[in-house]
């Protein structure tokens, strides 16, 4: 299972809403990660073609907009894919930075 793997951990800071001004309201929390930093191609949530700098996998869930801090930085999660199991519920996912 994917929870051996997961042996770095990061903060996950999830958009919760919208002040009056238009900014991102987050709530943060600790999750276990398995990070990888690797330069790939990939979709936002517009559609568009951006670079990604690094992807990590972990169990919560995650959604493009929120906000990752990992080795001193913040990271924009751009893009998130869910691995299901063989009886379709989503076991793990890969998010892509």
């Amino acid at each position: 299972m994917i929870t051996d793997y997961l042996n770095q951990t990061a903060a996950w800071k999830r958009v919760t809403g919208l002040n009056e001004y238009g900014e991102p309201i987050t709530e943060s929390q600790t999750i276990k990660v398995l990070w990888e930093g690797k330069r790939r191609l990939v979709r936002d949530k517009q559609g568009q073609e951006v670079v990604s700098e690094a992807r990590f996998f972990c169990l919560e869930d995650v959604q493009p907009g929120d906000m990752v801090e990992y080795g001193g930085r913040e990271w924009p999660v751009i893009a998130v894919t869910e691995v299901p199991d063989l009886n379709g519920q989503v076991i793990y996912r890969e998010a892509a930075c």
